[in-house]
């Protein structure tokens, strides 16, 4: 089964609210969707999304090139099923780049599970679990005004695990959201916080401290992605579990978080690991050792991409419940991708062959034309 073609469509989709953090603020969702057919008439789908402005150095327009010009011609004429040399030779086209990557490695996988005709996370060596609940993001645009009334929407629709973006300068204020956050959805709900790499070592001390009554599940990346030696020595002074992101995007990182003793768990995005391989790679290392691993980003993307990360988080074992795959709730209205189902903050994995998603391709042409 031979990679006959590689197609892309860039596409910029209207989100349904900005949503960001300490890195940034998402108004629109920069997306690029890959498209592999083989010669036997199969196709999967892939998607790398840019994310935030400014958070990576990989944007719409140069994920483009470099499908076009360096990935694609490589991989045309492999054969899928040598899935592990088709995967070597993706990685080794040119260093860097995990976000195209990635959604090349969705697309190249959606086929091949296409064509054994099973899910995909069973290629993964699932399924762990099928279902999953998910984690009701909150962002830096919600105040202390706007944050509980939100919060209570969310526990309204069954909600019971939350993620707060921090980083404001006024410690106090992202003190007073936690706060408020916790009284409304209870203390049987979860909360986890993520600062986004944004405090220096004295406040961010001084906020988890403060925030540790509250019982945060964990606080992500508070510090610098570089700095392991501060990020071991944060740990050791507050009373709230680390989660390590920025500062893992390989197997190397990993095992240089653990051997620094930097984080109680790992947060894993799919895009910004580089692919599932990575990503399966990252999770045993950290295994291994007992810890756990967070799966999912939560800025707008299409349901291609959130797919994507349910069927990782459906095989990994040490996957920590709640699911932080939210990006396509974020999306605005469209008629291209089918819908990702959530019933009170819970999805069921898709069963059938590949991702699940199905592609309006004849909508998808029509929209990223309208755009050129």
């Amino acid at each position: 089964m031979k990679i006959a073609a590689v197609d892309i469509y860039p596409l910029i989709l209207p989100v349904q609210e900005i949503y960001g953090g300490a890195a940034g603020y998402l108004e629109d969702c920069r997306t690029l969707i890959i498209r592999v057919e083989t010669d036997n008439g199969i196709e999967g789908w892939g998607e790398a999304t840019q994310g935030r402005p400014g958070n990576t150095y990989e944007t719409l327009e140069t994920m483009a090139i470099m499908v076009r010009q360096y990935f694609a011609p490589a991989l045309l004429g492999l054969d899928l099923e040598a899935t592990g040399s088709v995967m070597n030779k993706l990685h080794a086209v040119r260093s860097g780049h995990p976000i195209t990557k990635a959604g090349l490695e969705i697309a190249l996988y959606d086929a091949l599970a296409k064509f054994y005709k099973v899910p995909l996370y069973r290629l993964l060596g699932g399924p762990y679990r099928q279902q999953i609940d998910l984690v009701g993001g909150l962002g830096m645009d919600l105040g202390a005004d706007s944050i509980g009334a939100k919060a209570r929407q969310l526990h309204q629709a069954g909600y019971r695990q939350f993620k707060l973006k921090i980083g404001h300068k006024d410690l106090r204020k992202d003190i007073d959201r936690v706060r408020i956050v916790r009284q409304t959805v209870g203390e049987d709900a979860t909360i986890r916080v993520d600062g986004n790499a944004s405090y220096s070592f004295t406040d961010a001390r001084e906020l988890l401290n403060a925030l540790a009554p509250f019982d945060l599940a964990d606080a992500e990346q508070p510090l610098a992605r570089g700095d392991l030696k501060s990020l071991a020595e944060l740990r050791r002074a507050v009373g709230v579990p680390i989660a390590a992101q920025e500062s893992v995007s390989s197997p190397e990182d990993a095992l240089a978080v653990l051997d620094a003793g930097a984080a109680d768990l790992l947060k894993l995005k799919l895009t910004h690991i580089g692919g599932f391989q990575r990503a399966l790679q990252v999770a045993a290392i950290v295994g291994a050792k007992g810890m756990p691993v967070v799966i999912g980003q939560g800025s707008a993307c299409t349901p291609i991409l959130s797919a994507a990360e349910m069927h990782l988080h459906a095989a990994m074992k040490n996957a920590q419940a709640g699911g932080e795959m939210t990006g396509f709730l974020r999306l605005g209205e469209q008629n291209i991708f089918s819908a990702i189902e959530v019933n009170q903050a819970l999805v069921t994995v898709n069963r059938s062959a590949g991702l699940g998603i199905a592609v309006n391709r004849d909508q998808l042409i029509k929209f990223a034309a309208s755009q050129n």
